[in-house]
């Protein structure tokens, strides 16, 4: 027997919502009144989408069955709070959304939190089961909305903060894209000099049993080299990075990692003005939202993405349940910044802790510009310097191998 999702109001006036068995949706409101609960919204359950409102012509398109992105994130939580402020209510706008989205994951995860919903759970428990589509900082940030009746404002304030870490992200990634790019091309050229260019001449040069000069028996010998161990070390470094990768999908693997990048010189700066960048902006939406400073701080130690320093916001969370000042909490941590110390005073003392981390959010945010910018004005030069010191050095010792065979008689 087909299944209708209800929303009404009981004999004494406060909402009902679920699901009930009917042959139509006249006799599914027919059996709501006989139970006093008088209906405002009838809805077929599509049983072919699984209850989520997703339609079988869906899983035509292979790209719905993709993760949903940032932006799709955004888009909902977007429409999600347009919708709550025009006053539709939560249950409606979530089937709405679940017809809207892109991604078909997204839109089952809506359809199940929907369903929980109206089986009586609250709207941050709900998606709180849906964990790979709802981080931490999205159910703390709804729950606390719930509380305080702004749910529509804190979805607006979740955008805007993914919005904002992602922004951060994008500059990271841009930043390293040249470097990388560069260093590829340098690889390049080396293995095309040695599998190609150099042992051509090396056979041109054995005919002419001409002496060579110390530079080009040098390239040889290293072409000659690559030649014949260049697989094994090449199966070394693919090795070495694969347990790297590994080693990274673990905690402990990726604490350490993470651990190392935040001391390499200029990288190491950049990536920890980022975190601090992504650090602030969350903590003070936290605080806005009406989260308790030690609840934020638990926040920020599971959703900062370098696990030093999520490690600190843990840190600085227990300094706080033994009594300490979050100043003195953040003083006490190694990788948190003099500055964040220094605001986090300020901020206590004014009583304006969300509104000062908002301002150490800008300040780090501009800050992570001009690191980036100083970085690639370093790595930039030096790659240029080194790939072109590569190409010099194969091309002089071939130009003084053709100028021994000229004078040899050639």
């Amino acid at each position: 027997m087909p299944q209708y999702r209800y929303v009404g109001l009981d004999s004494g006036g406060a909402e009902r919502r679920g699901v009930i068995e009917a042959e139509d949706g006249k006799a599914a409101a027919r059996l709501l009144r006989q139970r006093s609960i008088f209906p405002e919204k009838v809805s077929a359950v599509n049983a072919a989408a699984d209850g989520d409102g997703v339609g079988p012509l869906a899983h035509l398109n292979p790209l719905r069955l993709l993760s949903p992105g940032v932006n799709d994130m955004v888009t909902l939580y977007r429409q999600l709070a347009m919708m709550l402020r025009a006053g539709i209510p939560l249950a409606t706008a979530l089937e709405e959304c679940a017809r809207m989205q892109q991604r078909l994951t997204l839109a089952r995860a809506i359809g199940r939190v929907n369903k929980r919903i109206a089986e009586g759970a609250s709207f941050a428990a709900a998606c709180g089961q849906e964990k790979r589509i709802f981080p931490p900082l999205a159910t703390n940030l709804m729950a606390a909305g719930e509380q305080s009746g702004n749910l529509e404002m804190v979805l607006d304030r979740l955008a805007e903060s993914i919005e904002r870490s992602h922004d951060i992200k994008r500059q990271l990634m841009s930043a390293m894209f040249y470097p990388s790019f560069v260093l590829v091309v340098a690889a390049g050229i080396v293995v095309f000099m040695v599998v190609w260019v150099i042992p051509k001449f090396s056979t041109f040069l054995s005919a002419r049993h001409a002496e060579l000069p110390a530079s080009t028996l040098m390239l040889l010998d290293f072409a000659q080299w690559a030649r014949d161990y260049g697989m094994y070390v090449s199966g070394a470094l693919g090795g070495a990075v694969l347990l790297l990768l590994a080693a990274y999908t673990t905690k402990a693997g990726k604490r350490r990692i993470d651990a190392f990048v935040l001391r390499i010189p200029v990288i190491g700066a950049a990536t920890l003005v980022a975190a601090m960048a992504q650090a602030s902006w969350n903590l003070s939406m936290l605080i806005r939202s009406g989260i308790t400073i030690l609840e934020a701080l638990r926040v920020l130690g599971r959703v900062v993405g370098n696990l030093a320093v999520a490690d600190c916001f843990k840190g600085a969370a227990d300094e706080l349940l033994k009594g300490c000042a979050l100043s003195k909490a953040f003083e006490r941590q190694r990788h948190i910044t003099r500055m964040m110390r220094q605001m986090a005073a300020v901020g206590e003392r004014s009583g304006e802790l969300d509104a000062v981390m908002r301002g150490v959010g800008e300040y780090y945010q501009k800050e992570l510009a001009s690191k980036l910018k100083f970085l690639v004005v370093v790595i930039e030069p030096t790659l240029i310097l080194l790939t072109g010191g590569i190409v010099f050095c194969v091309y002089y010792s071939l130009f003084q191998a053709v100028m021994a065979v000229s004078k040899g008689g050639m």
